[in-house]
């Protein structure tokens, strides 16, 4: 068994890697090649932080890491672990950590971050013997968007260059990895805000190519006026009846949660993010 990191000379197999370990995952999917280089690209994947377990030159197993500064430190987060059917139960899991964490810690690395399935118990278990504890609960929505009216109080307008520093000021929560700001600046959303007058009340980032609500949130003192309703029918529009997502909705932000339910998404499926401190 060789245990390395990788190179951008992997991506094709860790693209048939990923693809074999997640066919029959709680939550199964697949991705093309567009769509790796599109979820490496947006979450500051690199090869030569991740790594890979290889058995006679095929690989395996993997994990994939993404590289970010955040609040004044490096972050490391686990992009997606990924084990072949018939190697699993063989604690590949701690020997790729065993392997990349020395590393890691020499790149500067101050914090591990990655999210499970709250249902996933074997693999919260093994995180949990490789030193990581959960933070918080994150919540994931799906579901099809009511065709309701956009007048109300407030003008629906298009950000041209979104003010992120004040757009973080009306959340109550810190987004997910794949809601950070960060990722936002690579995926480069719809990106719509209400205006009372000239003042920005509330706004909503989501891409409809993908079904994908990443933010909603409103300023305080604009909050039960409708203008999130305002904007969630402005998404409606653009993607009528489709099933779109709503992935790592921060459990302490009650208001959302309900607001989303109200509007007929369901919360589906719940997620752990852990950390560990390096």
């Amino acid at each position: 068994m060789e245990l390395r990191t990788l190179t951008r000379e992997d991506i094709p197999e860790l693209l048939s890697t990923i693809n074999g370990a997640f066919a029959d995952y709680i939550v199964p999917f697949q991705l093309n090649a567009e769509q790796l280089a599109f979820k490496m690209s947006t979450e500051d994947i690199v090869p030569e932080h991740s790594t890979g377990a290889f058995e006679a030159g095929k690989m395996v197993a993997c994990i994939m890491h993404g590289l970010r500064a955040t609040g004044g430190k490096l972050l490391a987060y686990n992009a997606g672990t990924g084990v072949l059917p018939e190697w699993r139960g063989k604690g590949l899991v701690s020997k790729m950590y065993d392997h990349l964490l020395p590393f890691l810690k020499e790149q500067g690395v101050k914090e591990l971050v990655l999210e499970v399935i709250e249902s996933n118990q074997a693999a919260i278990r093994a995180y949990e013997k490789n030193g990581f504890s959960i933070r918080r609960k994150l919540l994931c929505f799906g579901g099809t968007l009511p065709a309701s009216a956009t007048h109300g109080q407030y003008t629906v307008l298009p950000l041209e260059k979104p003010d992120w520093d004040m757009l973080q000021a009306f959340s109550d929560i810190e987004p997910a990895w794949q809601n950070a700001i960060a990722t936002m600046e690579k995926i480069m959303p719809t990106a719509l805000g209400a205006f009372a007058g000239s003042e920005l009340a509330g706004y909503i980032l989501f891409n409809a190519d993908r079904k994908r609500l990443y933010q909603l949130a409103v300023a305080p003192r604009h909050r039960r006026k409708g203008a999130a309703t305002q904007l969630l029918s402005q998404m409606s529009q653009a993607l009528p009846q489709e099933k779109i997502q709503c992935n790592n909705v921060d459990e302490a932000a009650t208001g959302l949660k309900i607001f989303l339910e109200k509007q007929g998404l369901v919360n589906e499926i719940n997620q752990f993010e852990m950390g560990k401190d390096l």
